[in-house]
């Protein structure tokens, strides 16, 4: 090979190789030093507030250890999450079939339609006293409050994500022929994936704060029930342990349905 041959191809190899990843991208960079940011100027004013009303980081990091040793953090986790998670599953399966039912049928849409509405701007907490005389103040009872708190955004932006799939797409599929059940699982169902997606993260949100709710009106257990015993003892440190729990437990799972979204719309 000549001089010239080689030096052509080394420069292609050259032009083809990807850069190298930094270990930490500028994203991530940004939230560790907001974190961090945050984080010290809590400390740092902090220890000029109240200490039965405000407690530092390093408080809560302490408190965080001691109850993870006594093992009443993970038994209060473990009991609030299986409320969550029996009530968001409920939640996802029957909001879709619901979505997917008004989407498909103008007669179900003009039946349920003024329910799923007006259940869905009234406050759903007005109805938990009453809740509360029909099934008690047991697992079922939070169960059932988590639902009615997460289930309509399910349900209204599948529906949204069925009725607005373009047109294009479905002329396509009738110009090849599909057949009914072809074009509701080759072109609807996927083109709604984004809206599913959307109903459910903000029913990840609405179903946390119905868990919390169900625990603090309910039985007084799991992390809602941290949160309210230990306040009461103005153990302030340990108090905000469950808070920042919650708000761990709500970033995860909302990142889990992000992968899961880009996993299932990977073919946009």
């Amino acid at each position: 090979m000549s001089q010239s041959e080689t030096a052509v191809a080394a420069k292609s190899t050259t032009r083809t190789t990807p850069p190298a990843k930094p270990l930490v991208s500028r994203d991530n960079w940004i939230r560790i030093i907001t974190a961090v940011v945050l984080i010290g100027s809590w400390e740092f004013f902090g220890r000029n507030a109240n200490p039965l009303l405000v407690a530092l980081p390093s408080q809560v990091l302490m408190a965080t250890w001691e109850m993870l040793l006594t093992g009443e953090l993970i038994e209060a986790t473990i009991e609030s999450l299986s409320v969550f998670a029996a009530g968001f599953l409920i939640s996802l399966v029957l909001g879709m079939a619901i979505g997917i039912l008004m989407g498909t049928s103008r007669t179900a849409e003009v039946a349920l339609d003024p329910y799923v509405n007006a259940l869905y701007s009234m406050p759903l907490i007005a109805l938990v006293p009453i809740l509360m005389l029909w099934v008690g103040v047991g697992f079922t009872s939070k169960v059932i409050i988590v639902v009615m708190f997460a289930i309509f955004p399910v349900i209204i932006n599948t529906l949204a994500g069925v009725r607005n799939v373009e047109k294009s797409y479905l002329d396509i599929g009738v110009a090849f022929g599909a057949t009914r059940w072809m074009t509701f699982t080759g072109i609807v169902m996927p083109s709604a994936v984004p809206y599913i997606a959307s109903g459910t993260r903000l029913a990840v949100s609405r179903g946390i704060i119905a868990m919390i709710v169900a625990e603090f009106l309910t039985s007084i257990a799991g992390l809602g029930g941290l949160i309210i015993n230990y306040s009461n003892q103005f153990q302030t440190a340990k108090a905000f342990v469950p808070v920042f729990i919650l708000a761990i437990l709500g970033n995860l799972l909302t990142h889990a349905v992000k992968l899961a979204e880009d996993r299932m719309g990977a073919w946009r």
